[in-house]
């Protein structure tokens, strides 16, 4: 069997190489070479006639499957353009690292009031009551999401975003707090419940507490309604976080991660995602040859 590609950013593969060796052990248990790649050694780009080509290391490369790390659908595109299968796809990846983009898609779904500002935005938005939410439209992990109370916090907070464009939200009562649902091969996996240490941002790498959760019949709902929004659109998620909040007591969409971290589901319980991702993997690509 040809290899499979880990293909990360080269700075995210360094900083994740415990769980690209997890990838490689689980995968050689089940057949599957799965070998990691950064997109600093790819050159693409299209032949004389107009077919798309990988260059690694200057000679033609092609893997059988890519299980994307990275976060630019032009290269996962470009992989499929290749006919070499993507997880997650290039939709998913398109939709979910551009939170502007996700709103957009799962419009309809409970959410947080939330306005769309450019990267030019240095005043807030007219009819703006603080406090609100400010955080970059194309960031990850908690990067710059900033809680702000007046105008002086606003710009402070949007220079700090600038020159991405970036979102503003209503603040939920929940703040601070947040579930992650973890998605395999479009079925639930499990809920991990994050909880900030201080302020909104939960993320376990900014020093959230975690613990795993028994989800609710209203929160299973909500995410069970998100997975199938991407199934619908032809955009399943093979290994994805839906993240919820929590507004009056009830559970509302926050973002879908595309790129999502494990390190909580294995601290927080015996489950082994990795192998539940990889086994449907093994299947898919068995069924392809």
């Amino acid at each position: 069997m040809d290899a499979l590609w880990l293909l990360y950013d080269e700075a995210d593969l360094a900083l994740n190489l415990g769980f690209a060796d997890l990838m490689r052990d689980r995968g050689h248990a089940r057949g599957l070479d799965i070998v990691p790649v950064t997109t600093q050694e790819l050159t693409l780009g299209l032949d004389a006639s107009g077919m798309p080509v990988c260059l690694r290391a200057g000679a033609p490369a092609r893997p059988c499957a890519v299980l994307s790390r990275q976060r630019d659908s032009l290269i996962s595109f470009h992989f499929e353009r290749m006919g070499v299968p993507v997880f997650n796809s290039a939709r998913v990846c398109a939709i979910c690292n551009d939170k502007r983009v996700t709103h957009q898609f799962l419009s309809g779904l409970p959410m947080p009031e939330t306005v769309f500002l450019p990267a030019a935005a240095t005043e807030p938005p007219p009819g703006t009551r603080f406090p609100v939410i400010l955080k970059p439209a194309c960031s990850h992990g908690g990067d710059r999401v900033a809680l702000v109370k007046d105008e002086r916090a606003w710009r402070e907070a949007a220079t700090a975003i600038l020159p991405q464009p970036a979102l503003q939200q209503t603040v939920v009562d929940g703040a601070g707090q947040d579930l992650r649902v973890y998605v395999v091969h479009g079925r639930i996996v499990a809920g991990v419940m994050r909880t900030a240490a201080h302020g909104v941002v939960s993320n376990f790498k900014r020093g959230g507490s975690v613990a795993l959760h028994a989800l609710t019949p209203q929160e299973r709902a909500l995410a069970q309604a998100v997975i199938d929004r991407f199934a619908r659109a032809g955009a399943p998620l093979t290994l994805a976080g839906v993240d919820l909040m929590f507004d009056r007591g009830r559970p509302v969409v926050n973002e879908v991660e595309d790129v999502v971290g494990s390190r909580m589901l294995y601290q927080t319980s015996d489950i082994d995602i990795v192998s539940l991702f990889l086994d449907g993997i093994s299947d898919i690509v068995a069924n392809a040859q």
